[in-house]
């Protein structure tokens, strides 16, 4: 259902060990756990993977059925000190992420599927938002957008 496509970016970023090294706190927040509001003090840099809901494409007033895929829209807000650290850290995770989807992948078709394989998405679109400065820490932030197509287990 794409309910926890979330935790397989989180485990495709905790596999790349020099971006977990960038980040005090060694580890990736989710927005159910820390809500922006608790970030206000995080020390810099880090990195918040969020479910952003989505949608069944098959769904409409003349279908009576959904469909098998679901449109799940992952985020992954990025927080450095400059624009410097920030670029750094967001080709690591895009990077990151698309190696990740791509040996799950493989590993799906080669028969050995790992824990966590399971979410994958099965195709995805990327987008990225404006830079933002925060004078308030100071701090930069970028949005990086998955639109990821999963299987709706209907």
């Amino acid at each position: 259902m794409g309910l926890l496509t979330d935790s397989f970016f989180i485990q495709a970023l905790e596999s790349n060990e020099p971006l977990v090294a960038m980040l005090p706190a060694h580890g990736f927040y989710n927005n159910v756990a820390y809500p922006e509001e608790d970030m206000d003090n995080a020390e810099l840099p880090y990195i918040i993977v969020n479910n952003d809901g989505g949608s069944n494409q098959g769904t409409s007033k003349d279908n009576m059925y959904e469909g098998p895929i679901d449109m799940v829209n992952i985020s992954i807000a990025i927080v450095g000190r400059n624009r410097e650290e920030l670029n750094e850290m967001a080709v690591a995770v895009r990077q990151t992420i698309h190696q990740y989807v791509i040996e799950a992948h493989r590993r799906f078709y080669a028969n050995e599927m790992i824990e966590g394989d399971e979410l994958c998405p099965n195709d995805y679109n990327f987008s990225f938002s404006e830079i933002a400065y925060d004078m308030m820490k100071p701090a930069v932030k970028v949005v990086l957008n998955y639109e990821c197509e999963t299987d709706s287990d209907l």
